[in-house]
């Protein structure tokens, strides 16, 4: 990145969330309270059966 636009890459530490509320919102009935895509705490995330 450096390299090609000749500035410091950014990057922000809620990336990650940021792309999972996105994904719930077009997924999920209520983003609120996921039934799809859940949070396992200390691994990630991961995908229920629908």
């Amino acid at each position: 990145y450096e390299n090609v636009w000749n500035e410091a890459a950014f990057s922000a530490e809620n990336t990650v969330a940021v792309h999972i509320r996105r994904i719930r919102e077009k997924i999920e009935i209520n983003p609120k309270e996921p039934k799809y895509l859940k949070v396992v705490w200390g691994i990630g995330y991961k995908v229920e059966k629908i």
